[in-house]
């Protein structure tokens, strides 16, 4: 009896051994695939977190900054603000005396012709490269000349960032008066 408990229990011992390594052998190979999946969980979300970190970080510094309300004067011969000077008022040489104007301020006037006709009433100053709104140098180029009337009107066309308008009302202008 001893032999056939003996041999009774190996082989229950050896079923119930090789039962554990079959059972053993598959869940060690899911669980490698589990591991790996959770190790790539893990980068993905170092990386976004990353991103997010840099995204505010990017974010706040740039609205702090735009959010400012005192607007510093530009200085024009920094970036180089080009401009076109047309007439739009029909007198003679108007076009040249604020090229000249401009440019002793650091502006690049770098086209003067006619407008599409001769009667504006105000002189303008149109910014072509802005995005919401006048942009500072625009601005710039309206306090140079003495006038409010700074306006949007985007044309990627033309070659310049600032077009001047001089209107009837050059008298008024700041070029005016070094004229005399």
């Amino acid at each position: 009896m001893n032999r056939v408990g003996s041999a009774m229990a190996r082989q229950v011992v050896q079923s119930t051994a090789s039962r554990q390594d079959a059972d053993s052998g598959g869940p060690r190979r899911g669980s490698r695939w589990r591991v790996r999946l959770l190790e790539g969980a893990i980068v993905l979300l170092i990386g976004l977190n990353a991103y997010l970190v840099y995204s505010v970080a990017t974010s706040s510094a740039f609205s702090s900054s735009a959010g400012r309300s005192a607007e510093p004067v530009l200085d024009p011969s920094v970036f180089q603000i080009q401009v076109e000077v047309l007439n739009g008022c029909g007198e003679r040489g108007i076009g040249q005396l604020v090229m000249r104007f401009l440019r002793e301020r650091g502006f690049d006037v770098v086209h003067i012709d006619n407008a599409d006709h001769f009667e504006y009433r105000e002189t303008i100053v149109l910014d072509r490269r802005g995005k919401n709104g006048p942009s500072s140098a625009a601005r710039a180029v309206g306090g140079a000349l003495g006038t409010p009337n700074v306006l949007l009107q985007r044309n990627d066309e033309r070659m310049v960032d600032v077009s001047v308008v001089i209107g009837k009302d050059y008298d008024e202008l700041l070029f005016h008066d070094e004229k005399d």
